[in-house]
């Protein structure tokens, strides 16, 4: 499907009728997406924010529509409350766009690698649509990169490594985009999806690490002034 259709599919199911009964002045604000290429998994989310309730409604599509049961709160890593921007439904590119995209601009940047997985937020920041990616590359690296969706373009790309990007997160306020040091490129601070990926993975790496550590042989220590008997 591409995203007109996944916008109309969440549109035309009966837990969205039911939804809009409870707020009609409710409006799409964004798309979440998650693609596991090496998996061969993914999932779509439709973003939903009720000015009534003051909170975020996702909606799953998949063969079927299911509303997610918990709502999220409207604001940002820091616990700002913000109003997302709506997103209008003049899309241009569909989210099997962004992975060709994607490898041909780091391919122009020598970046040697493959995306096995990429989370998705297309929503609004400064006035226009963009895709904001987080991409997992082979070998723990992170790929961080937007586009826009009018110019069908690359505005910022950057490869990182996962440990590092724990270690510190830029405050930016959600629907706005930060320059950058480098000319010409963009920041969207908007990745909070992304960083519990990202989370998720150095928890893990830390569980392998302690569980190589468990078995590994004991070392006997010798105590002091001991000296083994010759034979």
């Amino acid at each position: 499907m591409n995203t007109q259709q996944f916008i109309d599919k969440a549109k035309a199911s009966e837990d969205f009728k039911k939804f809009m009964e409870d707020d009609p002045k409710a409006y799409l604000c964004s798309l979440f997406f998650t693609r596991d290429y090496e998996n061969k998994q993914s999932e779509t989310q439709v973003d939903f924010y009720t000015p009534k309730k003051k909170v975020i409604v996702s909606f799953k599509v998949d063969k079927k529509v299911e509303r997610i049961l918990l709502d999220k709160k409207a604001e940002t890593i820091t616990h700002k409350k913000f109003v997302p921007k709506p997103l209008g439904e003049s899309i241009k590119m569909d989210i099997e766009d962004v992975k060709p995209m994607l490898m041909d601009e780091m391919n122009n940047r020598n970046i040697a690698s493959d995306i096995n997985k990429i989370l998705v937020v297309l929503h609004i920041a400064d006035d226009r649509v963009i895709w904001n990616c987080t991409g997992f590359l082979k070998g723990l690296g992170l790929l961080q990169a937007h586009l826009e969706d009018e110019s069908q373009s690359v505005l910022f790309m950057e490869k990182k490594n996962f440990l590092d990007l724990m270690k510190f997160v830029k405050k930016v306020e959600p629907g706005k985009l930060e320059k950058t040091t480098k000319k010409g490129e963009v920041n969207v601070g908007d990745r909070i999806k992304g960083l519990v990926e990202i989370a998720n993975l150095k928890k893990a790496q830390d569980e392998k690490t302690e569980a190589k550590k468990e078995t590994r042989p004991s070392v006997v220590k010798l105590k002091k002034g001991f000296r083994a008997k010759k034979k």
